[in-house]
C-alpha cells in the first residue's frame, strides 16, 4: 500500500499550485485560446484526470461489491463521475483536454495497480471502500482549494458542487462501511 499525504498538507500544495500558476509568466497559448487562467484549467485538468481514474474504480464496485448497498452506491458514483467529465471537458472547450497526470501516484487518484489489485481482492468490498474514501476525501480537499482559488465563475460553481456532492458522498459512504 502506498503512503498518503495528510489531507491538509495536500490542500495547502495545491492551493500554492492553484494560486502560483499563471503568475510566474505570460500565459501560454492554450490559455488565450480556452479564455481560462492557468489556475482554473490545472484544476479543471487535474479533476479530470482524477475523475477518469475514479470511473474506473466505480465501475469495478458497481459490479463487484458483494453488498447491494455497495453497488448501488457506486454505480450512482460512476454515473455522477461521468456527468462531471461532461461538464470538465466543455470548460475548457475548444482546447483539447491533456492529461498531464497520466501515470502519476497522487492521493484520492486510484492508480491501474490499485484497480488491478482490487479487482482480484478477496476482501473486494473492504478494499473498494478504502479506496472510495480516498477518492472523495481528497477530490474534495481539491474542490475546497478550487472554491478559494478559481475566479472562473463556470469552474467555482462545479467545484462547489463537487464539493457538496462529495462531502454527502462520504456521509452516505460511513453508513454502508
Amino acid at each position: 500500500m502506498r503512503s498518503r499525504r495528510p489531507a491538509t498538507l495536500i490542500a495547502c500544495l495545491l492551493a500554492a499550485l492553484l494560486t502560483g500558476c499563471g503568475q510566474q509568466a505570460p500565459p501560454p497559448v492554450r490559455e488565450v485560446v480556452s479564455g481560462l487562467d492557468a489556475t482554473t484549467r490545472a484544476f479543471v485538468e487535474l479533476t479530470i484526470a482524477t475523475d477518469d481514474q475514479a470511473v474506473k474504480l466505480m465501475d469495478l464496485g458497481a459490479t463487484r461489491a458483494a453488498d447491494p448497498a455497495l453497488r448501488s452506491f457506486a454505480a450512482g458514483l460512476a454515473s455522477a463521475r461521468r456527468s462531471e467529465l461532461t461538464e470538465l471537458r466543455a470548460i475548457l472547450d475548444p482546447v483539447p483536454y491533456m492529461n498531464y497526470h497520466e501515470g502519476h501516484d497522487m492521493p484520492g487518484m486510484p492508480t491501474e495497480a490499485e484497480l488491478v489489485a482490487l479487482a482480484a481482492s478477496q476482501d473486494f468490498d473492504t478494499e473498494f471502500t478504502r479506496l472510495a474514501r480516498a477518492h472523495l476525501t481528497e477530490s474534495s480537499t481539491v474542490a475546497q482549494s478550487g472554491l478559494k482559488a478559481i475566479k472562473h465563475k463556470r469552474t467555482h460553481t462545479m467545484a462547489s458542487a463537487m464539493e457538496q456532492e462529495r462531502t454527502s458522498a462520504l456521509r452516505t459512504l460511513d453508513t454502508l462501511a
